[in-house]
């Protein structure tokens, strides 16, 4: 079994309810899983910036129609 170990994190009171938002709408069980899977998803986002990548394409399945999100920390501008 993976170590675990305790993190306490102190956030201001717009942050906390942002955290508790992503973790309503994600349907995590708990605000620690929706840090884990943000960290998660923040790694994957880096690594691809590592290799020049820095926007994100996301599509609508249903009607095809695509966006271009750019992260401002992923963006050679942005640093």
């Amino acid at each position: 079994m993976a170590k675990t170990q305790r993190v306490v994190f102190s956030f201001d009171e717009r942050s906390l309810e942002s955290l508790q938002k992503i973790k309503d709408q994600g349907r995590f069980s708990s605000m620690g899983e929706a840090v884990r899977d943000s960290l998660q998803i923040s790694r994957a986002l880096q690594s691809q910036a590592t290799q020049g990548f820095s926007e994100i394409v996301v599509r609508n399945p249903e009607t095809k129609e695509e966006r271009v999100i750019v992260v401002p920390t992923l963006h050679p501008s942005g640093k």
